[in-house]
């Protein structure tokens, strides 16, 4: 039996047009049948099947929520050996996005208590799925969840997992700090309540060290973007460090896209405050920190690159709009 759900995970993680054929052959019925099975390789090898089965949108939304699979993957989720832990936990994420019918039911069986047991499990996999799924959890999720998973796990805790846990912990958490802090500035007013402006600005510091891992550093500047977004009072934080202010403009010019782009995001949203907050145009706040840092010549040279990327060229122009803003004021 175990063989048999190990082949269907190989056929089912093949693609699209693979999921589909399996579930329109009934495999999810024997699938949650399995999750129950006594031996617990059948049980594990049934969870991978699942994990990849739940890849695809469409059957999440169609297909996965009549099938009774969430009840069974969540006992395991709670309780189980280490192995089907693992796998169960896996399959878990993606039943917990916004697009998933299952999210609220997952809520009401309370999903947020159950990972945030997990965060104590000596196994490095759970500890990095059970974060995973809570930053999906965070994604268009509504304010009442977001103080929950805040409340629950606690900012310190996420901030001391980002910047000592093991690499794949670290990335995880960073993610649920930077969707904590996403959307509106409920999760943003939250975190520095919690750590206050100094622990914030040394949090972000220590992210975005030069040795820090790619993953941790688009994460820790898309943090950094949405605290400097929200409200020209917590950017001040951000731009009056000027060790972390730099780290933010260096990384502009990283060789990773994924990392330029997110530190060019940080120096628009920087850029966009006005000395009066009420109005839409007049005396640009932060302008002359960014000056000092020498963006302006440094967006300059990076347009000037051939070879730079369409993503982030267009960022870039966006930035270089404030400063001809600025030079006409």
């Amino acid at each position: 039996t175990r063989a048999v759900f190990l082949t269907l995970g190989t056929i089912v993680s093949a693609g699209e047009e693979c999921r589909v054929r399996a579930v329109e052959s009934q495999v999810l019925a024997h699938v949650v049948r399995a999750l129950g099975h006594a031996d617990d390789g059948v049980k594990a090898a049934a969870c991978l099947c699942a994990q990849y089965i739940v890849r695809s949108v469409p059957i999440c939304r169609t297909h996965v929520p009549e099938s009774g699979l969430l009840r069974p993957l969540l006992a395991l989720v709670r309780g189980s050996a280490a192995e089907v832990q693992a796998k169960a936990t896996a399959a878990l994420i993606n039943l917990l996005p916004d697009f998933s019918p299952l999210r609220a039911e997952a809520l009401k069986e309370g999903v947020v208590d159950v990972l945030v047991r997990l965060l104590d499990s000596p196994h490095v996999i759970i500890r990095r799925n059970a974060l995973w799924s809570m930053r999906n959890l965070l994604v268009g999720t509504d304010d009442d969840t977001r103080r929950q998973i805040v409340d629950r796990v606690g900012v310190e805790r996420l901030g001391a997992l980002a910047r000592g846990g093991e690499p794949m912990e670290r990335e995880q958490a960073a993610g649920v700090l930077q969707n904590i802090t996403a959307e509106n500035d409920v999760g943003t007013r939250v975190v520095f309540e919690r750590l206050g402006a100094e622990q914030v600005v040394r949090l972000l510091r220590e992210l975005l060290a030069p040795e820090a891992d790619v993953p941790v550093a688009v994460h820790a500047l898309y943090l950094a973007n949405n605290i400097a977004v929200r409200s020209a009072e917590h950017c001040a934080h951000l731009v009056q460090d000027r060790e972390l202010l730099r780290a933010i403009v260096g990384h502009a010019a990283s060789g990773e896209s994924e990392v330029a782009i997110g530190a060019l995001w940080c120096i628009n949203s920087i850029a966009s405050h006005r000395a009066d907050a009420d109005a839409d145009a007049g005396e640009p706040r932060f302008m002359a920190a960014l000056e000092e840092e020498g963006v302006q010549p440094m967006l300059e040279m990076l347009l000037g690159d051939s070879g730079l990327c369409l993503g982030v060229r267009d960022r870039v122009k966006s930035c270089l709009d404030y400063f001809a803003a600025a030079d006409d004021a």
